[in-house]
């Protein structure tokens, strides 16, 4: 590239000069030779008139010599001749022509005008004139001229050899000027390239002369072009993790309703395992018709609410409920596609059936009491109080009724407390396997009741817990109210705190009727019981095991569960250990003294 503008840049130059050279060749011939001739009769003229000053005449030689010895010194060849053509005189410089009275300019002066003969003698061009005097001699001039063409031809020699030297100089500035211009350029492609590439840092450097202007200006425009990119990288990488990280999905289509957007939420809800940008959106999902759902929400005004169920989804149920909210997108007026947020209801259709059977649960456990409280209260009415004995135990089985009613308001407003999150209880540090033996010595009249073995095994030395002490001792005393209630007479039921380097942990085995292993996953659910009559009987509230759950993970800790049904079963509460300060012990071991 840059050679090819080199020399066509040389040849243009060339081919000017020769031009110039052709005509500067032609038009000063004509004028040199112009000016020759003009310069010779003007000569003649005035030698014509001096001659007649002086009258001119073979007798009068001193004059005649006075005429030659001036031509003489003027290099210029003077003859005088009669009007037949004889020669009568003439000086060294004059250079006789043949046939003189031939030539036109002889003739010319005979009729009294005046011309130029230019002749070629002996390979040397000379001009002659003629004048008429006014006593009838013919005055002729010689004069020897440079031929205007030798001449011209020299001058256009020169302007041909400057031409060329023109040329090379121009090839060779045109070559600087283009190399300076190809690793401008080659800077350029490289700016371009770097930018197609993602590397928006890349600038042009070195750059000097006539080009640093334009550099200037490309930084300038590479600097604004980065700061807008990295502007709208940053706005979209900011909402591509918006949009990654929330819990629902994102499904986005253009006009043709192909797919543009699907976040991996989205993917996950219908089950899209492939690519699905350029797929229509009727392929993402085999058990909703998302066409149709798209295209009615196009045509209609504001958000579009559509509740669907698709197989594929997260929580590996049969179906998964979804609700969609469709929004048309709108660019200058016209509807350029439109955007769905995709929700899975999953979690809240069981909440909703949640607290529709707690709903149902509450009121049934405050019917059966309530009931039997009324029933009994309208016997005593109708006489039964007349009779001592029937209304002592009719007494007696209100007050049992009322305790019951009074444990299962206590224990729901506990549980509400727990799962509501309040976290408005004073906690401190707890010794467990203190805490554990004082519940022990509590329930050992009821196990003895029972007639159900009860013993704590302690770890030597204190283990000690972070929380609040009436719910620790809340989760302990129904962890271990429970197997007493549901053993068997002659059972047994043993408590062992034990602690690891980082855990506090409470099991409690007994050798009961154990669980069914169906029944083991609802076990820490509200108001579920294994046997409800014989929980009912036992005056249990179905709400424990619950409360026990709530307590320990509230405080950093989990509950499992082991059973075999007609063995035996197992709890285990782990707990955060907590570690008390020097200060905290020398305070524990003033406070024994």
């Amino acid at each position: 590239m840059r050679l090819r503008v080199a020399s066509t840049a040389a040849f243009v130059s060339l081919c000017c000069c020769l031009i110039f050279a052709m005509i500067y060749n032609r038009t000063a011939r004509g004028s040199l030779l112009n000016d020759q001739v003009i310069d010779l009769q003007r000569l003649c003229r005035v030698s014509a008139d001096y001659a007649d000053a002086a009258a001119l005449s073979t007798s009068e030689s001193g004059a005649f010599d006075a005429m030659m010895d001036t031509g003489n010194r003027q290099g210029v060849g003077f003859a005088a001749y009669e009007t037949d053509g004889t020669l009568i005189a003439s000086n060294r410089y004059y250079v006789t022509s043949a046939n003189a009275a031939e030539q036109s300019d002889f003739i010319d002066a005979l009729g009294g005008d005046q011309s130029v003969t230019r002749q070629t003698i002996r390979n040397r061009v000379y001009l002659y004139t003629s004048a008429q005097t006014e006593n009838g001699l013919i005055l002729r001039l010689c004069e020897q001229r440079i031929d205007p063409t030798t001449l011209t031809r020299k001058v256009a020699g020169l302007l041909i050899l400057f031409a060329i030297g023109l040329s090379g100089l121009c090839f060779v500035v045109v070559m600087l000027l283009a190399r300076s211009s190809d690793r401008f350029s080659e800077s350029t492609r490289y700016i371009l390239e770097a930018f197609a590439e993602g590397r928006f840092d890349a600038r042009l450097t070195g750059v000097h002369g006539a080009h640093a202007r334009w550099a200037e200006q490309i930084n300038g425009f590479a600097d604004r072009i980065q700061k807008q990119i990295n502007h709208q990288s940053t706005r979209n990488q900011a909402l591509s993790v918006v949009m990654n990280q929330m819990q629902n999905g994102m499904l986005a289509v253009n006009s043709d309703l192909n797919v543009i957007l699907m976040t991996p939420v989205a993917r996950s809800l219908f089950g899209v395992h492939e690519p699905p940008e350029g797929k229509p959106v009727a392929q993402m999902s085999k058990d909703v018709n998302l066409e149709t759902i798209f295209r009615e929400s196009i045509g209609q005004p504001g958000v579009y609410v559509k509740d669907v169920a698709v197989h594929e989804g997260t929580t590996g149920r049969s179906l998964t409920p979804l609700k969609l909210y469709i929004s048309p997108m709108i660019q200058d007026d016209k509807t350029v596609g439109a955007i769905a947020m995709i929700e899975d209801i999953t979690e809240i259709r069981r909440l909703e059936q949640v607290r529709n059977d707690f709903t149902a649960n509450v009121s049934h456990e405050l019917k059966t009491p309530l009931t039997s409280i009324r029933g009994f209260v309208e016997t005593l009415l109708d006489g039964a109080i007349e009779k001592p004995d029937m209304a002592r135990k009719f007494l007696n089985i209100i007050m049992m009724e009322t305790n019951r009613l009074s444990r299962l308001v206590n224990d729901i407003l506990s549980i509400s407390k727990l799962e509501s999150g309040d976290t408005e209880v004073s906690n401190e540090r707890l010794q467990l396997d203190r805490m554990a033996d004082n519940v022990c010595e509590v329930l050992k009249l009821h196990a003895k009741d029972r007639k159900v073995d009860l013993s704590i095994n302690e770890q030597s030395g204190p283990i000690y817990v972070w929380g609040n002490s009436d719910r620790l001792e809340q989760l302990l005393m129904n962890l271990i109210e429970n197997p007493i209630k549901y053993n068997r007479e002659g059972g047994s039921v043993r408590v062992s705190v034990t602690a690891s380097k980082e855990n506090a942990n409470v099991l409690v085995s007994d050798t009961g009727i154990g669980i069914a292993e169906e029944h083991l996953p609802h076990l820490f659910e509200r108001f579920y019981r294994v046997d409800k009559g014989r929980s009912r009987a036992m005056g249990g509230t179905g709400l424990g095991l619950a409360i026990v759950k709530h307590i320990a993970v509230s405080m950093g800790g989990t509950i499992e569960v082991h059973s075999k049904l007609g063995v035996g079963s197992e709890f285990l509460v782990t707990l955060p250990r907590y570690y008390p300060s020097d200060t905290e012990m020398a305070t524990d071991e003033e406070d024994d003294i």
